[in-house]
């Protein structure tokens, strides 16, 4: 679990403007491809990573404290 964003995307190679690309690193969503078959990885595009918006670890130190 963790954050997801929205993008406003311009696609180099045609020009398309997208202005609603989801991004989620943490459930996959980790790529957009525009109409004209570009593809672009929005991890190095944007320099978000999962481990940078993951909150993975602190779910599970509050799962512990509530299994006592």
């Amino acid at each position: 679990m963790g954050d997801r964003y929205f993008l406003e995307m311009v696609c180099k190679k045609c020009g398309l403007r997208d202005m609603d690309v989801y991004f989620a690193p943490t459930c996959g969503f980790t790529t957009w491809k525009c109409k004209c078959g570009e593809e672009v990885d929005l991890i190095k595009y944007t320099g978000i990573t999962e481990e940078m918006v993951s909150n993975k670890t602190e779910i599970a130190a509050i799962i512990d404290t509530i299994n006592l």
